[in-house]
């Protein structure tokens, strides 16, 4: 089996949905996924997408090395600094000198929630009450690694909006006896967030009929051209977001509506997003509101 293993993933659901057996319910945080693996004293950070992203945090790699016990592990979690996950984009960066000054400035948090493997034992078959016990065992939080609190599921609508308050993006709830499912997007583990959003690629942008640095971005979903999100930004986003698009400027690789071209500004590689929608018309979002990019 490969070091590297995808992140087990979680189904949309509803704060009112009714639940059979024992969940544990914890907070959704606003960064990115990660899985860290340590192999003797080799220890790298991987994102969802496989893409190696340990140079970028070199006090979370400090920390690991410092305050978890062992030199066989395999952790899940989440990648957080303050000021959220725009924030956490400015961390998205090649020059070592950047990194190794926004690593002092803002320095980011690695939540864990899970544990996949422990000495040469993979965990994939141990329950998550169970995983949950050996990882704080031997995570040793500091002010760079903490462990995600769970508490059990009996209130699932008061402590999703609790978490809300509190800060956080959403809930996760976990079946007590969920297996780790690499890859797979399991009902064994469910997320209820603010809104109805779902996961689109942005592939450019329009042109602005004013001064604003744009007009719309286009979104692409499973392949094909999923229409325009033009709301939901600030000015800061939208030159945030221009800058970002140019830095990944590619080739369109989609067809898009023939009367939409002349309208384009800018096209760019698939960029990993979120919106807002109210529902589903025609295989296109209704009222889509720009949320934010998340990392692949």
């Amino acid at each position: 089996m490969s070091n590297m293993i995808e992140p087990m993933l979680a189904t949309l659901t509803s704060p009112s949905i009714e639940l059979r057996g024992s969940w544990i319910i914890e907070p959704k945080y606003d960064g990115e996924r990660i899985i860290a693996v340590r192999s003797g004293d080799d220890i790298s950070l991987w994102t969802r997408r496989n893409i190696q992203a340990s140079y970028k945090f070199p006090e979370i790699m400090e920390a690991l090395r410092k305050d978890v016990d062992g030199t066989e592990w395999i952790l899940d979690g989440e990648m957080t600094v303050s000021g959220g996950f725009r924030q956490l984009l400015n961390r998205n960066v090649e020059d070592r000198f950047k990194i190794s000054l926004l690593s002092r400035k803002n320095p980011a948090t690695y939540n864990i929630f899970d544990i996949i493997r422990q000495g040469k034992e993979y965990l994939l078959n141990t329950p998550i009450i169970e995983r949950k016990g050996i990882l704080m065992k031997i995570v040793h939080p500091d002010n760079r690694i903490e462990i995600v609190p769970f508490q059990e599921a009996d209130k699932i609508e008061e402590q999703f909006n609790s978490y809300l308050k509190e800060g956080f993006e959403g809930a996760i709830i976990k079946n007590s006896y969920s297996k780790y499912e690499p890859g797979r997007r399991s009902d064994q583990w469910l997320k209820i967030k603010k809104g109805d959003t779902i996961d689109v690629h942005i592939i450019g942008a329009t042109k602005s009929t004013g001064s604003i640095p744009f007009g719309a971005l286009l979104m692409e979903r499973d392949g094909k051209y999923f229409g325009k999100v033009g709301s939901g930004f600030s000015d800061n986003d939208r030159k945030d977001i221009l800058k970002l698009l140019k830095e990944n400027q590619e080739p369109l690789r989609i067809a898009v509506p023939p009367a939409l071209e002349s309208d384009i500004l800018i096209t760019s590689k698939p960029l990993l997003a979120e919106i807002k929608m109210q529902e589903m018309i025609k295989k296109s979002p209704r009222a889509p509101v720009w949320v934010r990019f998340r990392w692949e």
